[in-house]
């Protein structure tokens, strides 16, 4: 069972957070902003998932692990077979599934969304599947997810973030999965640099924009 999350806004459009009136970085932008990743790779992934196909894979995993079926076109049907491969091979049974909220690491905030969340092997684990390739810069994003999410018993960031597992999971036109378990523990250290990165930069972009204008 998760803690309380506070209540917040997200534009879909801009792709933005909004608490308590404040503007906040999601996940993936922080690894952009904090210099770990070029926007494009960002971009690229956010289109890949907003596209057509993205949007119907997506929806497709979401709705198994609801325990729903649907019917869908036969381009996602090999994606959709690589992740039900991929939980019956591990065992996933997810708890959490297309599930946003605002997570917190040194005071700072962020938004985020989780693929899925759930017991593996009989631990917890986050888990993010992609349509495309899977790169090093998405088990820092999993680090946030792990050390950001609320947690009923663990109340630290770096609590949460060591008690889950890490996943990434590839789902190919194959029907197999490609599965990339993320294990460095400085991945967390990694998420939090970027995150104080980006916060730094927010809130000096003001006093630079006046120097500049």
């Amino acid at each position: 069972m998760l803690a309380e999350t506070p209540a917040f806004t997200f534009d879909e459009a801009r792709h933005e957070y909004t608490l308590n009136g404040v503007r906040i970085p999601g996940c993936t932008s922080v690894l952009s902003t904090g210099g770990l990743v070029p926007r494009f790779f960002v971009d690229q992934e956010y289109l890949e998932r907003r596209s057509a196909l993205g949007r119907e894979v997506h929806k497709a995993c979401h709705l198994h692990n609801l325990g729903t079926l649907g019917s869908y076109d036969a381009a996602v049907k090999p994606h959709l077979h690589a992740w039900i491969v991929f939980k019956e091979k591990t065992n996933f049974r997810p708890r959490l599934s297309e599930f946003q909220t605002i997570g917190y690491v040194n005071g700072m905030a962020f938004g985020m969304q989780l693929d899925a969340e759930g017991e593996l092997g009989g631990e917890e684990a986050v888990v993010d599947y992609k349509i495309g390739k899977i790169y090093p810069h998405h088990g820092i994003q999993l680090a946030g997810y792990a050390a950001g999410l609320p947690h009923a018993k663990y109340t630290t960031p770096l609590a949460r973030f060591m008690k889950r597992k890490r996943y990434a999971v590839e789902l190919r036109e194959t029907g197999v999965p490609k599965i990339i378990q993320f294990e460095q523990k400085s991945d967390y250290e990694v998420f939090a640099s970027a995150l104080y990165v980006t916060a730094w930069k927010r809130r000096n972009e003001r006093a630079y924009k006046e120097m500049t204008t």
